[in-house]
């Protein structure tokens, strides 16, 4: 008997052979899905990302529209309310006129009324009235037009309004007409004496 101890190779495959050629053809598939799903969830996140910046810039877009509106709205409401300011003040000299006439009680009373009419609409639109008698004077809010001597009020304090001043909504809008106190007047000149 020949024993043949050469053996022929085998052309049937290796299990385990076989195993890792398919575990190395899947992983190839696999980690080329691993990293188009790394992608797709960086390209979801980009996009969140320029969303969420749209919509806060839209966000300030409003804001600022609506700030913008309101603005031109006051501008507009001060300008025609600062046109109505000479008007008010011809219809109270008017009146502190006619209330020196008994005569012209009854329509003095009706331009009254209609003087709290104006006064409360434009009250309510932000309008406040100053009248700065006994107050400190200050050049941004005050228009200084004299000075007179008074013994009631310190020297540098509002003796006296010409003529009121407002503020819209905070704002000065027409500073006060004011005569500013220079203190007590001076008694330490002595009147001329005449010669003996």
């Amino acid at each position: 008997m020949n024993n043949n101890s050469s053996q022929e190779p085998s052309t049937e495959p290796n299990p385990g052979q076989v195993s890792d050629e398919a575990a190395n053809e899947t992983e190839a598939p696999v980690s080329d899905l691993m990293v188009q799903l790394e992608k797709v969830h960086q390209e979801k996140e980009e996009l969140q990302q320029k969303l969420l910046r749209k919509a806060a810039d839209f966000e300030n877009f409003r804001k600022r529209a609506l700030k913008e509106k309101e603005e031109l709205r006051d501008s507009t409401e001060a300008f025609l309310i600062e046109d109505l300011l000479p008007a008010i003040d011809t219809l109270k000299l008017g009146l502190d006129a006619a209330s020196k006439h008994p005569a012209a009680d009854d329509i003095t009373q009706g331009f009254n009324l209609v003087l709290d009419q104006f006064n409360n609409i434009l009250n309510q639109r932000g309008l406040v009235e100053t009248n700065p008698i006994g107050e400190q004077f200050d050049p941004k809010i005050h228009e200084s037009v004299s000075q007179i001597a008074c013994e009631e009020t310190p020297e540098g304090h509002i003796a006296e309004t010409i003529r009121i001043g407002y503020f819209f909504k905070e704002k000065l809008l027409r500073p006060a007409m004011v005569a500013v106190s220079t203190g007590a007047p001076d008694d330490s000149e002595e009147p001329p004496t005449e010669a003996s």
